[in-house]
């Protein structure tokens, strides 16, 4: 089993976000029994349908899951869209813009896929399972 550690920290100065200076750090040793391995994919569609890409197979591995995304592109509004194919109408889970990126932590039982505001992004991404 790996061992990788996420964190996040929010900072802002008094004035900018709130009245008083914003300091937030956490941070989560995650034990990954299981992973997908270090992936990237080229976004080819730009709406729900069965030729979209898919980051997560529902059930790959029992949660909890956490998934990490990235959007390769510059532009802040070149987004791509992960959404759940295994519910009705297709919900949109996590819309990232260019240089976006996020660690979702699921319950790994959804099949995930992806597409874009246009056909030519590209997606980083990693599934790490903490059970089998």
């Amino acid at each position: 089993m790996a061992t990788v550690t996420a964190g996040l920290t929010l900072a802002s100065s008094a004035g900018d976000l709130t009245t008083q200076v914003l300091s937030l750090t956490v941070s989560e040793a995650i034990t990954a029994a299981h992973t997908t391995g270090f992936a990237k994919t080229k976004v080819t569609q730009t709406g729900a349908n069965t030729s979209t890409e898919i980051i997560y197979t529902a059930s790959d591995y029992s949660g909890p899951v956490y998934l990490y995304l990235l959007n390769t592109q510059t532009t802040a509004t070149d987004y791509i869209y992960v959404y759940d194919d295994t519910s009705t109408g297709d919900p949109v889970i996590a819309q990232l813009g260019g240089g976006n990126f996020g660690l979702i932590p699921l319950k790994g039982d959804k099949t995930l896929r992806v597409y874009g505001s246009a056909a030519d992004h590209v997606l980083e991404y990693m599934v790490f399972g903490t059970q089998a």
